[in-house]
């Protein structure tokens, strides 16, 4: 009975023994082969990878890379650790695998010594990894992933029965807390990979004392969003011109205000009060940067470059690019603070053109359908409107309740 007690308590306390240990206590080795505490990590989103230098997924070393550069400004982190268990697809010492992977891929994240994954000597790290997160399948709806399942059940039919990592380019997300969120399979494209770093980056903007970690910038023009206007006008001559205008916007019910600087357009407002005013979109960015790149005092006739189909406007004397989904035809009503640089427009909506097959259900214009885009002036980029999330003044009402 005695010994049965003593037997009892050893495995109870070999149980102990193996309960998955806290994020943040467990210890690898970095390429050097010193100890480095994962408590070095504490506060930042981490994705953790098992990675090799002769896989097919091997390209997806500068897709990290790409994510790493992204994020890590917001506190992401990519912690890699190089494994030789699949297909030895990880030859040589960790120096080697370092020197291709910083030489040939550009990386920059911390990249550790190599380990075992799976089996006896697995890293104390990935057998947490996969305790927290076990395999649940490879979509099979994906070609890679039918690839993966087929390949591995021929090796072993209940290949998907263990936690075990499957192949090389598994992803573990970790949360600023130590939350190991997510397991991404090497078959799941760097889009959701990056969709849900995203999100847990946006989802953690608190450190521990609850206080935000928002990072301070001096004043720059960067009330988002901001839109990318076409206004045409017709010179002198009745020479139709075009020039992009990112800082307007709605002045009144009937008025729009646009910030202007000495252009083609202001000298042919001089002579004729009228223009119209467009929306850019993704299907006409290249040819509406154009016409924001090049002078229309240098270029007079740029507007034959961009391709568009001009007409006269029904109601102004200003041309009308019918390319563009929705037009305004406007006139001057005011120019403030007029000089030899420009001025801060505000002009009067006579009519409003919208292409009929951009047009929704209810015959308003369909925003989504435009595709229009607006200019990022942080990183000087276009970005396309998405989706309708919710009924403006309306959707609050739920917190009325």
């Amino acid at each position: 009975m005695k010994k049965l007690l003593t037997l009892s308590l050893l495995a109870f306390c070999g149980m102990l023994g193996t309960q998955a240990q806290d994020f943040y206590d467990i210890s690898v080795k970095d390429d050097a082969g010193k100890d480095i505490s994962l408590a070095k990590y504490k506060g930042k989103v981490l994705l953790i990878v098992n990675t090799a230098t002769r896989c097919g997924f091997t390209p997806q070393y500068k897709e990290l890379e790409a994510l790493r550069k992204a994020y890590q400004a917001e506190g992401f982190e990519i912690l890699d650790f190089p494994c030789n268990q699949f297909g030895a697809q990880a030859p040589g010492t960790i120096q080697e695998i370092h020197q291709l992977c910083t030489g040939q891929f550009n990386i920059s994240f911390p990249q550790f010594d190599k380990i075992d994954v799976n089996g006896p000597h697995e890293a104390p790290l990935f057998a947490y990894l996969k305790e927290q997160k076990p395999f649940s399948g490879f979509d099979l709806n994906d070609p890679t992933g039918k690839m993966m399942d087929e390949m591995l059940r021929k090796h072993n039919a209940d290949y998907d029965k263990s936690a075990d990592i499957k192949w090389n380019f598994t992803k573990f997300l970790v949360d600023r807390n130590g939350q190991v969120v997510r397991r991404f399979e090497p078959t799941e494209k760097m889009d959701a990979v990056e969709a849900a770093v995203r999100a847990e980056i946006s989802k953690n903007m608190f450190n521990q004392d609850n206080t935000t970690t928002m990072k301070s910038f001096t004043a720059k023009p960067w009330v988002l969003p901001q839109p990318v206007l076409i206004i045409g006008t017709y010179d002198k001559n009745g020479r139709p011109n075009a020039m992009n205008a990112a800082w307007g916007g709605q002045w009144d019910n009937n008025e729009i205000f646009i910030s202007l600087g000495s252009h083609a357009t202001t000298d042919n407002l001089k002579d004729n009060d009228d223009l119209t005013v467009s929306f850019a979109t993704a299907e006409t960015m290249v040819a509406a940067d154009y016409v924001g790149i090049v002078s229309g005092r240098k270029t007079p006739d740029k507007v034959a470059h961009t391709g568009w189909t001009v007409e006269k406007a029904p109601n102004v004397n200003a041309p009308v690019f019918k390319n563009l989904p929705m037009t305004l035809e406007c006139r001057v009503k005011q120019k403030i603070d007029e000089s030899e640089t420009g001025y801060f427009l505000v002009a009067e909506i006579v009519n409003i053109l919208c292409d009929e097959r951009f047009l929704a259900a209810d015959g308003n214009p369909d925003v989504e359908k435009m595709g229009i885009i607006t200019y990022d002036p942080v990183h000087h980029t276009y970005i396309q409107l998405g989706k309708t999330v919710g009924k403006a003044f309306s959707a609050g009402k739920e917190l009325k309740k």
